[in-house]
């Protein structure tokens, strides 16, 4: 199978991504879920002390991150849209 130069070979299993479109929700969700280890790894390294009082808000803040992300991105109504 021949190529030309201008066109690059592609297999074809392969399909191409769009970069276009980012998930909101997904990446405060993931930089939520970071900073939360982030917090957690500082406290092991006693960098600084959290109590086990300190996580439910932490917990509860990071969810409200990823809820707030959600009902701006707007969609997801009853009907899917």
């Amino acid at each position: 199978m021949e190529t030309s130069a201008t066109e690059p070979a592609t297999h074809a299993s392969v399909t191409q991504m769009r970069r276009d479109d980012v998930d909101i929700v997904s990446l405060v969700g993931g930089i939520a879920v970071a900073t939360l280890g982030a917090l957690l790894l500082l406290d092991v390294l006693d960098a600084i002390h959290l109590r086990f009082a300190a996580l439910a808000p932490l917990a509860c803040a990071a969810l409200g991150g990823v809820l707030l992300a959600r009902g701006l991105e707007g969609g997801g109504g009853q009907d899917g849209r």
